[in-house]
């Protein structure tokens, strides 16, 4: 998913990847205005990648660096922890040709030269993202190879993604890399699900003075009543990351999961610590059940925003852009689980 820019070093990666290598081979729907389609274009800057590194041509190379500035330096430097170096080549090329990254690479460009409905779902949410917030503008679009790293980087006005990361919960790399409920999130199926919700997350960042779990929640529940209205015909719980299981035990148990919360006094707590159970990736959640799914602090938030939005009549762009009361909102949803 998700996901900010984490300071994860290329070394680590490779660590991760050699192990792995060596083990492997030893819905809210919302009235549709009329926008004018605009195609997605999706830059391969992991396709060209490699000619730069063997690219003799210095005027050429410079060019490459300047097309793909200021992605090109944050991932050298942030996503594979190269340094500083004029033109990073060198660290680049022992990337590349480490056994475990190469074959990284040539899994990923095989998946993909085959697979290309992920295109197609980019195109669908994009194309309603600008319906739905018109004034918006949408991002530059590329891929990268990132050795397993962040699964969607966004630098600016720019979106990459990772597609290393989505090449399926039964791949081979994935045992050391992932934890098994971790898996099930790096389908192809998932890129245009995580593009536009990192994309919302970044245009609309959370803020909050008390920051309690309840604004947490509330927040977590707008992006997701957003990605819903973006994708109205996928089922909320596949936007969740949620098996068919994990989504009737959140059923059966609504009214408990929220007698549970309440009871607690954990709606208004401000310990960061007790927030990141609730909505940050973990097997469950511990404060409450150890049969919950995890994150479990977005699904009750989406149950809020969505009462709230049937309630009041909003649309996702007024949730997003309105500077709501939380508390106003659970208020006002006249949600009791």
């Amino acid at each position: 998913m998700i996901r900010h820019l984490k300071q994860n070093s290329y070394a680590m990666a490779i660590c991760l990847l050699t192990a792995a290598f060596i083990a492997c081979n030893g819905k809210a729907s919302e009235a549709r205005s009329s926008v004018t389609r605009h195609p997605v274009t999706i830059e391969r800057f992991d396709r060209e990648l490699p000619a730069y590194v063997q690219q003799t041509d210095t005027a050429a190379a410079a060019g490459f660096r300047e097309k793909y500035a200021p992605f090109f330096s944050v991932y050298c430097r942030q996503i594979l922890g190269l340094g500083d170096a004029p033109d990073f080549r060198e660290g680049l090329n022992l990337f590349l040709t480490h056994e475990a990254i190469a074959q990284l690479y040539a899994d990923t460009e095989s998946h993909f030269a085959s697979d290309t409905a992920w295109i197609a779902a980019l195109q669908q949410g994009f194309d309603r993202y600008s319906e739905l917030f018109p004034q918006a503008p949408r991002p530059r679009l590329l891929t990268h190879v990132s050795g397993l790293n962040q699964s969607i980087v966004t630098v600016d006005s720019l979106l990459s993604i990772s597609l290393d990361c989505y090449l399926g919960a039964d791949y081979p790399l994935y045992e050391q890399r992932y934890y098994i409920y971790e898996r099930g999130l790096h389908e192809s199926g998932r890129i245009a699900y995580d593009a536009l919700e990192v994309w919302l997350r970044t245009r609309y960042p959370y803020e909050s003075k008390r920051n309690a779990l309840l604004d947490r929640m509330v927040y977590e529940g707008k992006i997701l009543y957003a990605l819903a209205s973006i994708f109205p015909e996928a089922d909320e719980y596949r936007l969740l990351g949620y098996t068919d299981e994990q989504a009737q035990w959140c059923q059966t148990n609504e009214a408990e999961i929220w007698h549970q919360v309440v009871s607690k006094k954990h709606l208004f707590n401000t310990e960061s610590m007790l927030i990141h159970k609730y909505v940050e990736p973990a097997p469950f959640v511990a404060v409450l059940h150890q049969d919950s799914p995890g994150r479990l602090g977005r699904w009750i938030g989406y149950q809020i925003v969505k009462r709230y939005a049937q309630e009041k009549k909003r649309s996702a762009a007024e949730l997003l852009t309105s500077p709501d009361d939380a508390g106003e909102i659970l208020a006002e949803s006249k949600y009791n689980g």
